[in-house]
């Protein structure tokens, strides 16, 4: 993402004071976290706007439907082999992979016409990715079952071919039934990428035209770029929780000093049949100490924001910030 001068500035003096107070002095040092928290809130903002911005695109494309569609007969550079199209090995780097679902349901028709209408966001998708050092993918899911994601991926071996995209959280969480307000949707369970990108979260966004629910679009943000991009910018030993309670990235002490066990980098390497979500071993309600588990509700069912825990006769105080956007809690382990 690309800061505001003027918001660096003041993070930046916001960090380098923080790493100027006395290491006992845990008021001062908070001011670090805070500047993590507004660094996550600001490139979350700026994922929202985008995400907007490239469905007014598509918006825009179905608008002019007829003119597209008859410019994109003539320039299609797709080639359908069964069920995807642009897949690894020979795929090129600067087209989107496409999907498409073998379901009884499906129409070839419409599949080829939203596939044609949509070809002009190959760029788009593309320019996002690069953009940003957040996102990992672009993609949209549609009701007509067809997918279309960048960077290009190997379909062919990663996806089962008959997989109905609509019974995903990456769409459902944002259609008709589950978003009336048809707004912008953080998915609120993390979960594993069915095309390699190992734990995920998701950012959706319902396209309609007309009231029609066209396509959910949705970029993904992995876990290992939380981890790069904030965790590992300060010393500080820090937990990001779901609103389950659910550990979505932490620092390894961090991880450590609440009994759990090492987060592991989840990836496929076969294809895949449903939802995967992360394993109750990692939510902190469900933890085998009991402090843990009266910390979290401290935090999370009765607002608290300080709790001290005794390990081997060490105290731990463990302070939560707030991560309003997505509801996740950022937990500060002072050993």
């Amino acid at each position: 993402m690309r800061y505001l001068i003027p918001m660096v500035v003041i993070l930046c003096s916001l960090f380098q004071s923080c790493k100027n107070q006395n290491p006992e002095d845990n008021d001062n040092k908070s001011l670090e976290v805070v500047a993590i928290i507004s660094l996550i809130d600001y490139d979350f903002q700026e994922l929202e706007d985008e995400i907007v911005r490239l469905s007014e695109k598509v918006q825009d494309l179905y608008k002019n439907k007829e003119e597209v569609l008859k410019r994109a007969e003539l320039e299609n550079k797709y080639v359908k082999e069964g069920h995807y199209a642009n897949s690894a090995p020979n795929h090129n780097p600067d087209l989107c992979t496409l999907y498409f679902p073998q379901l009884p349901s499906v129409s070839e028709n419409e599949v080829r016409e939203m596939m044609l209408l949509t070809n002009d966001l190959d760029s788009e998708f593309r320019r996002v990715v690069d953009k940003s050092n957040v996102i990992s993918q672009v993609y949209f899911n549609s009701k007509v079952q067809f997918n279309r994601l960048y960077p290009p991926y190997d379909v062919a071996t990663m996806i089962e071919p008959n997989l109905n995209v609509t019974s995903y959280n990456f769409y459902y969480e944002a259609d008709e039934i589950n978003n009336p307000e048809k707004g912008i949707v953080w998915v609120k369970d993390i979960y594993i990428d069915p095309v390699g990108q190992g734990w995920v979260i998701s950012l959706l966004n319902p396209v309609y035209v007309e009231d029609d629910l066209k396509m959910v679009m949705a970029f993904d943000i992995s876990v290992n770029v939380i981890l790069e991009n904030y965790l590992n910018k300060t010393d500080r030993k820090l937990v990001v929780i779901d609103e389950k309670g659910t550990v979505i990235a932490g620092k390894s002490k961090a991880i450590e000093a609440l009994d759990l066990p090492p987060l592991r980098n989840h990836t496929y390497i076969q294809t895949i049949t449903s939802n995967n979500f992360r394993l109750e071993e990692y939510n902190l309600f469900k933890s085998k100490d009991k402090d843990v588990r009266k910390m979290i509700s401290h935090f999370m069912l009765s607002g608290g924001d300080q709790y001290s825990l005794q390990k081997s006769g060490e105290k731990i105080v463990v302070t939560a910030y707030p991560l309003d956007r997505t509801g996740w809690l950022i937990l500060d382990v002072t050993l």
